[in-house]
């Protein structure tokens, strides 16, 4: 399965769980710092997270564009 950058936009204001994989991922992300896809709230626990989404950390050619940030994120996300 592989999903869109328009696919985040279904889980705003919510609470996921971001998996990290080497292979077959369902994203491909780059985290930058400025001029982001979305901007996402890190949690600190899996608890109350909607889904699980398979991610693959890249530095070029992502699906999407991510920015961690600490307060209004558009989701927030558990990396395990």
């Amino acid at each position: 399965m592989s999903l869109g950058k328009g696919y985040l936009s279904t889980v705003k204001g919510k609470k996921i769980t971001f998996k990290v994989v080497n292979s077959s991922p369902d994203l491909k992300v780059q985290f930058v710092q400025s001029f982001a896809d979305y901007k996402v709230k890190v949690a600190s626990s899996k608890s109350f997270s909607t889904e699980t989404i398979k991610i693959q950390v890249v530095t070029s050619f992502p699906d999407v564009k991510l920015q961690k940030v600490t307060s209004f994120g558009d989701f927030e996300a558990y990396f395990d």
